[in-house]
């Protein structure tokens, strides 16, 4: 009986670190261009299948005609297309003040030796609430961003009586046509799906739909804000919504769903 119960307690040690090869997998479905930089955020990714449902398509931006004094950067993406596609020289590209709440982007802008700021906030909408009160209401700045965002954070500054430009510099498109080796994979088994914006969970609706008979119930949605909850919540009868609007967060909420399910299967057959 000693040996059975420290058998036991050496799988359960197993499962807190997330050794068992019986955890359920994760599905990753973030634009497969971003993976080098996800797989940074993740423990393991043993049990992690990557399964793009989207893409991202740069675009030229129009620059406003008014210099910046602030340039706000919440992702490192945005940070990158708007230095590579912006034209400006490097001496303009040096003279504002480049404001971030991701650390990976502010490091990646000192090492472009440019003036960064990085404020601590677990969320876009804390972000733009600590901008709002720090930023003066005479400077001018530029927001390089995605088309679709899950928060809205020019509109809520523009609120706040600042003067801020919006620049698109990507889009957001589904993918055309999926592996059949990559569905198999999805639809193999009940899994837990990070779903990191309402376009993902469209195109991730549409493929059960045509891919799984509609088998929403075999699939648990972790999703990164209330946004995309609300995209998903008409499908899925559950959906887990991540501590923080980061990706960092999306992962921890996945990683430890898998975790806790998976002692909680083996308890219950032991």
């Amino acid at each position: 009986m000693r040996f059975e119960c420290n058998e036991k307690s050496e799988q359960l040690k197993d499962l807190s670190e997330g050794k068992s090869t019986a955890m359920k997998q994760i599905v990753w479905t973030r634009p497969a261009e971003d993976w080098d930089n996800d797989q940074k955020l993740m423990r393991s990714t043993q049990h992690v299948v990557l399964f793009p449902l989207t893409r991202q398509i740069e675009i030229c931006p129009k620059l406003p005609q008014k210099p910046c004094d602030i340039v706000i950067l919440t992702s490192k993406k945005a940070a990158s297309v708007f230095i590579q596609k912006s034209q400006l020289s490097k001496e303009a590209l040096a003279k504002p003040e480049y404001i971030t709440f991701g650390l990976e982007t502010y490091k990646y802008l000192l090492g472009l030796n440019f003036r960064a700021r990085l404020i601590e906030a677990q969320s876009a909408k804390k972000f733009a609430e600590t901008l709002s009160q720090e930023i003066k209401k005479t400077a001018s700045v530029w927001f390089p961003r995605p088309i679709d965002v899950a928060f809205e954070l020019g509109e809520y500054l523009r609120s706040k009586g600042l003067e801020v430009y919006d620049i698109a510099m990507y889009r957001t498109e589904p993918l055309k046509s999926v592996e059949p080796a990559q569905l198999q994979k999805l639809t193999a088994d009940p899994c837990i799906v990070c779903l990191a914006s309402p376009s993902a969970v469209k195109s991730f609706v549409d493929i059960i739909l045509s891919h799984d008979n509609g088998r929403f119930n075999r699939y648990l949605p972790v999703v990164i804000g209330p946004t995309t909850k609300a995209a998903a919540q008409s499908y899925f009868k559950e959906v887990l919504v991540a501590s923080h609007s980061t990706l960092q967060s999306l992962w921890e909420k996945a990683y430890e769903t898998a975790r806790r399910d998976d002692i909680r299967s083996y308890l219950s057959v032991h």
